[in-house]
């Protein structure tokens, strides 16, 4: 199951390279596209920048960053919560543009929204995952290292003990 599961880890994270080194390439598509919301947002928080073209730089560089890590299997679960959060404005901007336009464009939109979504869960899913229990021979070693220091730690006690009767034997 280990094996199945870092493989498909890593099949999640191609798409989040590839988009993400796309949108430093060329940022001028997304960045047009989220340009309304990003403006709202600085208009309301004046301490967010309110360049769009700066925030798709951002977000690609996210997506690289934390798809090569989790291709690497270095920190997966950090890796999907950064991809999760970096994926949200493309999942809202996606379910926004759904809405309108003719039904084909609107038909496309919907289904690259869908699939955004699906992804998403998919990060959620595997950023919140529970640790992998130990196997049971590794369970086993760490228990029986346990067992043998108490007995030596027993052992120990004893010798130390008849050794002090011996001793006090002695001096009488």
């Amino acid at each position: 199951m280990g094996v199945l599961r870092n493989q498909a880890r890593r099949l999640l994270a191609v798409p989040f390279v590839l988009d993400g080194v796309a949108a430093l390439r060329d940022p001028a598509p997304r960045a047009k596209e989220f340009a309304p919301a990003v403006h709202r947002l600085a208009e309301r928080y004046p301490r967010l920048p309110d360049d769009p073209g700066l925030l798709v730089r951002l977000q690609g560089a996210a997506g690289v960053v934390g798809g090569l890590l989790l291709l690497a299997g270095r920190a997966p679960r950090t890796a999907c919560a950064l991809l999760a959060a970096q994926s949200v404005p493309t999942v809202l901007a996606g379910l926004r543009g759904a809405t309108g336009g003719d039904p084909e464009d609107r038909a496309r939109r919907r289904a690259a929204a869908v699939k955004d979504l699906s992804l998403f869960g998919a990060l959620v899913l595997a950023a919140t995952e529970p640790r992998k229990r130990p196997s049971h021979l590794r369970w086993e070693a760490e228990h029986a290292v346990g067992r043998i220091r108490r007995s030596t730690a027993r052992a120990g006690r004893r010798v130390r003990g008849r050794a002090g009767t011996a001793v006090s034997a002695l001096g009488r």
